[in-house]
């Protein structure tokens, strides 16, 4: 059957109004489901949905109800111990393709940053590193953003504690500062205790954001995805620990 037939077939399955069972219907008929959610993905949206609370490790119970129907199935990527849950007209390899790629996504949300890095930022990044975590996987266009904003404060805070300031500043709008590009080759020339402020190869690396991050705010005709953003990240983490280590 296709999506909209498994839809209608869920719409007409009789639950109690407000049950976990009925929030879990209204999911699969709006759509929810068209693609590989997990559990906690599942109570994340019953609570911004409907305000109720439902434990992760109940979904699948609620799930079961769906899944004998034939309108929803379970599937788990390869070394991985968890479930995602979708239409079953989904094909299972083109489900397991999604699901993979949601599951490096989870990987890295839960570990985005190390405890040491995230310390160093906690201070001055604490709001961008909050709206980070709530966007980060789902809005590609804001987790672009908030990379390359973090970037830019992060370089213009290094530089004032480093008390080099001037070298970033724009000379044609007094308190204002270079742009973004300009600022992180001059952080890749900029040697303090004989290395660079920001290796040039990593400074080199990081254009990817920068632009990722310009076309998030800029470019009305592109939406940034997830996808674009994940290669990015190693040499993001990269730049923000090399430059962590002044603050």
């Amino acid at each position: 059957m296709s999506g909209n037939d498994l839809k209608a077939v869920a719409k007409t399955m009789t639950f109690d109004r407000g049950s976990r069972y009925d929030f879990i219907r209204h999911l699969i008929v709006e759509g929810s489901l068209d693609s590989p959610v997990t559990s906690r993905e599942v109570v994340r949206l019953v609570r911004e949905k409907f305000g109720r609370k439902l434990k992760t490790s109940h979904v699948q119970t609620y799930m079961r109800k769906f899944m004998e129907a034939g309108v929803i199935q379970a599937v788990t990527p390869r070394g991985s111990k968890v479930n995602y849950y979708v239409l079953a007209s989904v094909s299972r390899q083109e489900a397991l393709l999604m699901a993979g790629k949601e599951n490096r996504i989870l990987e890295l949300e839960h570990q985005l940053f190390s405890e040491d890095l995230t310390r160093k930022l906690q201070k001055s990044f604490a709001v961008e590193l909050g709206e980070l975590q709530g966007n980060f996987g789902r809005y590609g266009n804001a987790t672009a953003f908030l990379l390359r904003k973090i970037l830019e404060k992060l370089l213009i805070i290094v530089f004032g504690k480093l008390g080099k300031e001037s070298q970033i500043a724009d000379g044609g709008r007094p308190g204002g500062w270079k742009g973004l590009q300009e600022i992180m080759e001059i952080a890749s020339r900029e040697k303090v205790a004989g290395l660079p402020m920001l290796l040039p190869k990593t400074a080199n690396a990081m254009k990817g954001i920068k632009f990722l991050g310009d076309s998030a705010a800029h470019n009305p005709f592109v939406s940034v995805d997830m996808s674009t953003i994940l290669p990015q990240m190693p040499y993001i983490i990269t730049g923000y620990e090399e430059l962590a280590r002044h603050l």
